[in-house]
């Protein structure tokens, strides 16, 4: 794999579009980097895993994927299949779910 220049885009339950630019390996390293990224004191981890699908948006090719979130929660929660895999899927957990879980 090689990084590419991704768009993470997440609708709010006010119906606000937020959404902002990064590199990412994989579609689901995109939308986790992209929740990440796009934490906020205006919403609550509720608020963004009760939603049902973030857009991710490929620039290097012209792509557009959409993400269901419990996928994206099923997927990195499972082992890594190789040891560079598993060190990545334990950064995104941290990422997605905080230090304390």
């Amino acid at each position: 794999m090689f990084r590419r220049t991704c768009v993470v885009k997440y609708v709010d339950h006010f119906g606000v579009e937020h959404s902002t630019r990064l590199q990412a390996d994989s579609l689901f390293e995109a939308a986790i980097c992209g929740l990440y990224k796009l934490d906020s004191f205006f919403w609550t981890e509720d608020d963004v895993f009760n939603a049902m699908e973030i857009m991710v948006e490929v620039y290097d090719e012209p792509t557009i994927h959409t993400v269901k979130i419990e996928k994206l929660k099923q997927w990195v929660k499972t082992q890594g299949k190789h040891p560079h895999e598993e060190r990545k899927k334990e950064e995104l957990r941290k990422l997605l779910f905080g230090t304390n879980k």
